[in-house]
């Protein structure tokens, strides 16, 4: 499944190539270097308060197009692998159906598989406390999170993986973009 925003509307396309609408999304583009977190772990930290599981924050690196390695789309149905510029997701702890629901950390990434062991080969490594719950080969890492992670750590953490599991030079620079659910 993969979608985009359009009119701060999230529509997507399942594996079928069905196309739908699923919720009005506020979105806060973020853009920053390893010298200016300050912004992004405000945004962390607004989301966090919410606790009602309205809002994520995605992060990802900033790439020119004429960057990009190429994709082809068939090649995204038919490879095993995720995508070639990496894309990190944050979900603050939030409530749902009166039960706790810890905050999560996903990565997809086109580093293939045994990413748990490349990053940790290569230097990062999960912080502690932190539950990985999959390294898959194309939906890529997810970790649940303990309570009272620092966000800044949580972000950093995903910079550097990105950073490691990317097949191309990265130019420093980022995007983070908070999706808040509309009321």
């Amino acid at each position: 499944m993969h979608g985009h925003t359009r009119g701060g509307y999230w529509q997507g396309q399942n594996e079928l190539g069905l196309a739908f609408v699923v919720m009005a999304l506020d979105l806060h583009h973020i853009r920053f270097d390893l010298t200016e977190l300050d912004e992004v772990v405000h945004e962390m930290l607004a989301l966090a308060v919410r606790g009602d599981g309205s809002g994520w924050l995605n992060v990802q690196p900033l790439v020119a197009e004429e960057d990009r390695p190429a994709e082809p789309p068939l090649f995204k149905w038919f490879t095993a692998r995720g995508p070639a510029v990496p894309l990190g997701t944050w979900v603050p702890g939030h409530h749902k159906r009166n039960k706790w629901q810890p905050a999560c950390v996903g990565l997809q990434h086109g580093g293939g598989g045994g990413a748990t062991k490349l990053l940790e080969e290569r230097g990062v490594i999960e912080p502690d406390g932190w539950h990985r719950r999959q390294d898959h080969i194309k939906r890529g890492l997810v970790y649940e999170l303990p309570e009272g992670q620092d966000p800044k750590n949580v972000l950093m953490f995903l910079v550097d993986a990105m950073s490691q599991l990317v097949v191309f030079p990265l130019n420093g620079r980022w995007l983070a973009i908070s999706f808040t659910q509309r009321k």
